[in-house]
């Protein structure tokens, strides 16, 4: 098959499905994977076919004036503006770039053009979600509502799948009609009785399969990437790991602050409020450089090679990286700031591989300290990520997703 994979998220978002349009390549299928130019090397580093669309994720999320710090109703109004500027010349590469294939599978982020455009080309579409998004189930809460009242059982979490589809049609809708229009598509799409394919990029042991969405849904297991093959450690940082005894890793992926160095000093004096050593990723602007003979900063690092070398990780909860310190087997301090991070949060917490979740608006110095030294002296909490991490890397997410994706579309 011919496929078109459509991306628009941040790098971790972006991530797993390069490590997907890799295997589906493997496998004997044509792929074009359609994201931003900002990702090219990304992409292309694996050996992955691009078609790059305008735009530039990270300046994006640098424009929004700190991820960090807005708040919910805030960050939304300038994703729809955003949106509504770009939107029409997003749809038309999209739409140019995916003539000719005979499929189109996208998750949330490409889903508001990638669906549409596979109309408009009359070929099936795929849903390859990093998020547990389908029809409701009693099984766990909708990503968008995970704190689900105990006493509410299986009826409050099936309301909370039907609230998180609210909440995406406020803040896609109007984008949605704007994009049907333009393609000259009936102002809503036709709905079959058939439940679509999809497949899932995280793991059954972190979130288990619903019996509410049948055959045709299929929770694969993690869509991990390798370092690319000619990746090579800095030095110094291999020189940083084996001065001492297991550092933490601490970064907060594309959730970029207002005031990096302030978080930074937050950061550091928590560090060394809980005495570990520390590797900050300063990623999209969320930290500021501040070394020192127990701190090493790097603007990144393939977490595949360095999370499983840490004591214990600090991370903002997105998808791919809590999935990454699942696979690395070691405990997770959660700070979570918005849309899917709170439910991964409260994954980690749920199965007991990292303390209480630390909503960013609540940070201190005092509390992450405290996290950290649960997180780095608990034995049972290491132990716990351990036997969970070995789960998750004897699963082959990639090929379990072109298995089902095979098998489902003949």
């Amino acid at each position: 098959m011919k496929i078109a994979l459509v991306a628009f998220d941040t790098r971790g978002g972006v991530q797993p499905y390069v490590a997907l349009a890799l295997g589906l390549q493997t496998a004997g299928h044509e792929v074009i994977m359609i994201t931003t130019a900002g990702f090219r090397e990304l992409v292309t580093g694996h050996g992955v076919h691009l078609t790059a669309t305008t735009g530039d994720t990270e300046a994006s999320v640098r424009e929004l004036g700190g991820a960090a710090e807005l708040g919910a109703r805030e960050r939304n109004r300038l994703m729809r503006r955003q949106m509504q500027e770009t939107i029409g010349t997003t749809t038309s590469e999209v739409l140019a770039a995916a003539d000719g294939v005979d499929l189109v599978m996208a998750g949330i982020g490409g889903s508001l053009t990638g669906r549409p455009v596979a109309e408009k080309l009359g070929v099936p579409y795929v849903e390859a979600h990093l998020q547990p998004l389908g029809p409701p189930t009693a099984a766990f809460p909708g990503p968008l509502l995970p704190q689900v009242p105990g006493w509410l059982g299986g009826p409050g979490r099936r309301l909370s799948h039907r609230v998180t589809a609210l909440a995406l049609q406020a803040m896609f809708g109007a984008a949605n009609r704007g994009i049907r229009a333009e393609l000259g598509l009936p102002r809503r799409r036709v709905r079959t009785s058939d439940s679509p394919t999809a497949v899932y990029g995280f793991s059954p042991h972190v979130v288990p399969q619903p019996p509410e969405w049948g055959p045709r849904r299929r929770i694969t297991g993690y869509w991990s990437l390798p370092a690319a093959a000619d990746w090579v450690p800095p030095a110094a940082l291999v020189d940083f790991l084996a001065a001492g005894p297991p550092a933490v890793g601490v970064g907060f992926g594309s959730m970029s602050s207002r005031d990096p160095e302030a978080l930074s000093d937050l950061v550091l004096a928590a560090v060394r409020r809980a005495g570990v050593r520390a590797v900050l990723l300063s990623g999209w602007g969320g930290l500021a450089g501040r070394s020192g003979d127990d701190v090493f900063v790097t603007a990144e690092a393939p977490h595949d090679w360095l999370f499983p070398q840490l004591a214990a990780v600090v991370h903002h909860g997105g998808a791919g990286t809590t999935g990454a310190a699942f696979s690395a087997g070691v405990p997770a301090v959660v700070v979570p700031f918005a849309v899917d991070q709170p439910f991964w949060a409260s994954r980690v917490h749920g199965l007991g591989t990292g303390p209480t979740p630390i909503p960013r608006k609540r940070l201190t110095a005092e509390n992450l300290g405290d996290a950290l030294l649960a997180a780095t002296t608990d034995a049972a909490m290491s132990r716990r990520a351990a036997d969970l991490g070995t789960l998750i890397r004897a699963e082959d997410g990639v090929t379990a997703a072109i298995h089902h994706l095979e098998s489902s579309l003949g």
